[in-house]
């Protein structure tokens, strides 16, 4: 008889001292009645569905103070990617529990070049639009303290070519920027646009943004906009914006705080999560054929603020780990300030994987854990984190849809 090993020989007890003594249970005769120990799945107050996406793929929610929803639909997804179809948008507004219209209007939704989104002048090198009124592909909406509607445009949509490769384009100066809407009046207010050294056309993914509006901490008074750079590439950093002056600037650049894991592989719904570079040409059972999947290689994503304004939290997707930085540090202007911003990245260690994050007034940062499906709270002033809420509905998307439902 093959012996036991230690580890499967503690297992066994495990399981017998949960199951209970079968010989004498009244109903030895099925050997296989047992119950033992399982996880339920669910913790916390009940889910409240609020609206279904029965269309695009939606990357994103917002609530404004009077209850109105808005949605970003990023084009890194190519059904998202307005090419003249009609119906197709990039921000939209929830209008019932199962509709949504474009947002803040159907034109500003229909990038004018030659391939709506992309811009086909030169068939082999297509990039995004590069318009500056039109919205190409973007990945988050933000309501900020005055009520007002942000919404962050990478300018980078998603191309099939005609071999049926899908690849994420560069972007065209005038499709990255941040663009105010006045909720009272559905009008842009302002329009920042980003430059190509700013947001690099061939490795920046600009994926949320927070808002600090103190108006003592710049000069213009109109305050700071902090941006994820979610690049997959490597070229990860935080994107610092003057929202007076439109003067912008990336701080921690290549910083490990900022980098996706090396091997990160993250399990959701009990399955490993790999990487698809070529989405149109997807991994098989044959990969001499096929290129074969690889790591998340997505950098800096998530981002809360602090409620005084003094402390970013921010994390990359390919992590578990959650850091925070002075916001201070970040406003200034001199390069050499990133040996001090280097030194002063605060590690709070694992906290979840996560792709949503968000504070609240009491400083508690609320971030999702994908691989729990569940909402969880952590307190920076304490280092721990606690389970908000957990269902099987949560998992296997982006955890700030939860925030409004919880």
């Amino acid at each position: 008889m093959a012996r036991l090993t230690t580890l499967t020989f503690l297992l066994m007890q495990i399981l017998a001292v949960n199951a209970g003594d079968h010989n004498n249970h009244p109903h030895n005769s099925r050997p296989h009645n047992f119950t033992f120990p399982a996880d339920p799945g669910v913790f916390g107050p009940p889910l409240e569905a609020v609206h279904a996406y029965f269309g695009q793929w939606p990357n994103g929610i917002a609530v404004s103070s009077t209850g109105r929803l808005f949605s970003s639909f990023g084009g890194i997804d190519s059904p998202n990617v307005n090419n003249g179809t009609p119906g197709i948008f990039t921000v939209g507004e929830l209008t019932s529990p199962y509709t949504e219209k474009a947002y803040p209007s159907v034109e500003m939704n229909t990038p004018p070049c030659s391939g709506g989104a992309v811009e086909l002048v030169d068939p082999e090198n297509p990039v995004g639009c590069g318009s500056a009124d039109h919205l190409i592909s973007v990945l988050s909406v933000v309501i900020d303290a005055k009520d007002r509607l942000w919404i962050l445009d990478t300018g980078r949509p998603a191309y099939i070519f005609p071999n049926g490769s899908e690849a994420l384009l560069p972007s065209s100066y005038g499709g990255p920027k941040l663009v105010g809407v006045d909720l009272s009046t559905d009008t842009v207010f302002t329009t920042i646009l980003f430059s190509p050294e700013v947001a690099l056309p061939n490795d920046s993914l600009l994926d949320d943004v927070r808002f600090d509006l103190r108006p003592n901490i710049t000069s213009s008074g109109a305050g700071v906009a902090y941006i994820t750079d979610a690049s997959i590439s490597g070229q990860n950093a935080i994107v610092v914006v003057d929202l007076g002056t439109g003067d912008a600037w990336r701080r921690l650049q290549g910083n490990p705080s900022v980098l996706p894991e090396s091997q990160f592989l993250p399990f959701v719904w009990g399955q490993p999560l790999y990487f698809v570079p070529d989405p149109g040409h997807p991994p098989t059972g044959n990969l001499s054929s096929t290129p074969p999947p690889g790591y998340l290689p997505v950098g800096a994503d998530n981002i809360a603020i602090s409620p005084d304004g003094e402390t970013l939290f921010y994390a990359p997707l390919a992590s578990r780990n959650l850091y925070s930085v002075p916001t201070a540090l970040l406003r200034r202007r001199d390069d050499a300030v990133e040996a001090e911003l280097a030194a002063a990245v605060v590690d709070y260690g694992q906290t979840g994987f996560s792709d949503g994050m968000e504070s609240d007034s009491n400083g508690i940062v609320y971030k999702g854990n994908q691989e729990a499906n569940a909402v969880v709270a952590f307190d920076p002033s304490t280092g721990t984190t606690q389970t908000v809420v957990r269902d099987p509905r949560i998992g296997g998307g982006q955890e700030e849809e939860a925030f409004c439902a919880v």
